[in-house]
């Protein structure tokens, strides 16, 4: 059988795509809405055909598509629709690599540099007091004391007053996993000088 069999028969694979394969049929169902009613019989359709198959060996589509599959089986990103987009986005593949906590090493690198910033004693963890400089000067100026307060509790898992790197990457992996990458960059810029 071939590689792609098992990549189909694979529970993580069948997990990980779903959202994906739905994605491309909806596509698909909207172009053929979309398409003309009345195709020149096999002139057009064979033509198409052809730029299809030419523009797949040209840019080796099928390597490309067999490395991605089975580096997502091996690696089992947490979110393997978004290592997908950034493994094709990114100039540097390895940016795409993503955390325990589903995060790409590209937004982990940025997120590091805002905590970084933060932490102004270089202790490894940021206070409250930390937090509240930072917030003030970026914008977060709009909320209220007790309410920081409960958005630093949020941070704080172990409830020792301090955010350590690994709170502060934890809780930003869930709030921007349904971002894209151009929100989150615009994000950062808020974030950082």
């Amino acid at each position: 059988s071939s590689p792609l069999f098992a990549f189909e028969h694979s529970a993580y694979f069948s997990a990980a795509f779903a959202p994906l394969l739905e994605h491309w049929s909806r596509s698909l169902s909207v172009s053929l809405i979309m398409a003309p009613s009345v195709l020149l019989p096999g002139a057009v359709e064979e033509g198409i055909k052809k730029a299809d198959k030419d523009y797949l060996e040209k840019h080796n589509v099928k390597a490309l598509m067999h490395q991605l599959l089975t580096d997502i089986v091996k690696m089992q990103p947490k979110d393997p629709v978004q290592y997908l987009v950034d493994v094709l986005s990114f100039e540097n593949p390895e940016d795409a690599q993503q955390d325990k906590h589903g995060l790409s090493a590209f937004r982990k690198k940025k997120l590091l540099q805002v905590f970084a910033q933060m932490d102004k004693n270089n202790s490894g963890s940021v206070d409250f007091k930390e937090v509240q400089a930072h917030t003030s000067r970026y914008g977060g100026g709009a909320l209220t004391e007790e309410e920081l307060k409960e958005i630093f509790k949020d941070f704080d898992q172990s409830g020792d007053n301090k955010i350590s790197v690994e709170e502060f990457l934890q809780f930003f992996a869930r709030a921007v996993a349904s971002m894209d990458n151009n929100d989150f960059e615009r994000m950062i810029g808020e974030m950082t000088d």
